[in-house]
């Protein structure tokens, strides 16, 4: 199957995504901005930017298969929307608290808020910890060093040039640093211990879905499909999992996704966080939102946070009502 390709080659209906297999085959449904929009057989749709359209690989198929091809792709597609919308009447309860109850809950735990020296001692955790601490056990406030230590440890640099000379096993041993420095976030049983069962076979995908979820030019709704595809793949796909990297590598832009946590928030603001259970882009881009909603609230209120891992410390520390006193 010959590509021929002119200044402006005319998109191909149906293609494949060599770096994402886990995709299957896509089928064109809208060219605009620059971009190219494929559904694929994954259930998902994925916009191309226009620097990346020579990594498609066009599929040709028959009328038939084509057909076939298209109206699977439709019903896949539209599993997601029937779900959401079941999803949005399960979410959908009385809050368990309020807003106002969240803000006095953070303030009564943490004078002087984010910047307060509880705050730094009970959660965020000292700049410079990861050097200073040295072999001694970890603070319980380790937020901070594991933003640390996910940037000594993730460098581009470092990082691409373990992946181009195959080096798996020190990319992965990389990895198992971060997820340990943030044990606090990620679940021993849920999360770690699967994780690092991951069979090898799994681990250049990974390792090449990582990189590019930090450090790839296209959309990162893509970037963070494709990363999720993976996960799935090997059978670990949990949010924690997924949204661990980027909070740590860019808290600023980025959030650390517990779904149970953000589903009692979104009640209590009254937020449509309709999502699936799977970690994807769409989901993701709900919760971001979410915290981003959050943030302002925050922030209008005369609270500071640094960036959205401390907007996730405020959600887990206050989002479910202070136990009763047994005295009380």
């Amino acid at each position: 199957m010959a590509t021929s390709r002119s200044t402006e080659p005319s998109a191909p209906i149906i293609v494949k995504h060599p770096g994402c297999p886990q995709w299957g085959l896509g089928y064109l449904v809208e060219e605009r901005d620059e971009k190219r929009f494929y559904d694929f057989e994954d259930g998902l749709n994925h916009s191309i930017a226009k620097a990346f359209w020579s990594k498609l690989e066009p599929v040709q198929l028959g009328d038939d298969e084509a057909s076939a091809l298209e109206a699977r792709i439709r019903g896949l597609r539209d599993r997601p929307s029937a779900a959401a919308k079941k999803q949005r009447a399960r979410v959908v309860a009385p809050p368990l608290t309020s807003f106002d109850e969240q803000v006095a809950s953070f303030e009564s735990q943490f004078e002087g808020g984010f910047g307060g020296p509880h705050f730094i001692a009970e959660e965020r955790g000292a700049a410079g910890a990861v050097a200073a601490e040295g072999g001694k056990k970890k603070s319980k406030a380790f937020k901070q060093s594991a933003i640390e230590t996910a940037r000594a440890l993730l460098g581009k640099a470092e990082l691409e040039a373990l992946l181009a000379a195959g080096n798996l096993a020190d990319f992965m041993e990389r990895i198992a640093k971060v997820h340990k420095a943030a044990t606090g976030l990620l679940h021993p049983l849920g999360d770690l211990i699967p994780f690092n069962k991951m069979p090898a076979e799994h681990h250049r995908a990974y390792a090449e879905a990582v990189v590019d979820l930090l450090y790839g030019a296209g959309d990162y709704a893509a970037r963070f499909d494709r990363l999720a595809g993976v996960l799935a793949a090997a059978k670990v796909a949990t949010w924690p999992l997924a949204t661990i990297l980027s909070a740590l590598v860019y808290p600023e832009e980025h959030v650390f996704v517990k779904p149970s946590f953000f589903e009692k928030q979104a009640s209590v603001l009254g937020f449509d966080l309709a999502y699936d259970r799977v970690p994807s882009a769409e989901g993701y881009g709900r919760m971001q939102a979410l915290a981003r909603e959050l943030e302002r609230r925050l922030r209008e209120r005369g609270l500071a946070p640094r960036d959205l891992m401390d907007v996730y410390a405020f959600l887990w520390r206050t989002i479910s009502p202070p136990k009763l006193s047994a005295k009380s």
